[in-house]
């Protein structure tokens, strides 16, 4: 095996551990300490791999987009449905994985790092942002497509309906985590399907 190989799998490694407390204890509640703890190597190998605590984040915030949301992205874009269908079928995976796999607890790591860091790191708010952009150029696609077959009322500014939903899932997020319920992101999706998708 190769040292880059071996690199990319050590770095790899590292960011599995510790994206899982970044998630859960924040940006400011995690140390390099508690990184280099949860996946039992040595402080000064941190530093061999990353060149910052936030250049850890930002690395992680590729992760995390990788393995959370690439299955979102793979739904919204298979063509064995109609557009609005691909659509519903997105947000609902999205919400069941909130539900579910992080029991309501977590939310969005992009998220959390955003509320958080916007205000006091430039190149984290940037990173959260970016991807952010991503997501939302895909998902206009696909609302656009289904504009254009009539699955949505053509009155309807399609950039600003896909921003308004964005914004109001994160905000249930938020919510969801205060208390500890689904009810918030189950609210946005049927509001989502009464006003844009019905």
């Amino acid at each position: 095996m190769s040292k880059t190989i071996k690199h990319e799998i050590k770095a790899d490694y590292l960011l599995e551990k510790g994206m899982e407390i970044i998630w859960s204890k924040g940006y400011n509640g995690t140390s390099v300490n508690d990184i280099v703890k949860a996946a039992d190597v040595p402080k000064g190998s941190f530093y061999f791999y990353f060149d910052s605590k936030e250049d850890f984040a930002i690395k992680a915030l590729d992760k995390y987009f990788t393995t959370q949301v690439t299955p979102a992205l793979v739904i919204l874009r298979d063509k064995s449905f109609s557009p609005k269908q691909r659509l519903i079928n997105f947000y609902e995976y999205r919400i069941e994985v909130v539900k579910k796999e992080l029991e309501c607890k977590n939310g969005c790591m992009a998220c959390n790092l955003s509320n958080e860091m916007a205000e006091h790191n430039e190149n984290i708010r940037e990173a959260v942002l970016e991807k952010h952009d991503t997501i939302k150029s895909e998902i206009i696609i696909v609302a656009l497509e289904a504009q254009k077959q009539g699955e949505i009322d053509a009155s309807i500014d399609v950039v600003n309906m896909v921003d308004f939903i964005e914004d109001a899932g994160k905000g249930a997020m938020t919510t969801m985590k205060e208390t500890q319920s689904a009810y918030p992101m189950d609210n946005v999706m049927n509001m989502t399907r009464q006003l844009f998708l019905k």
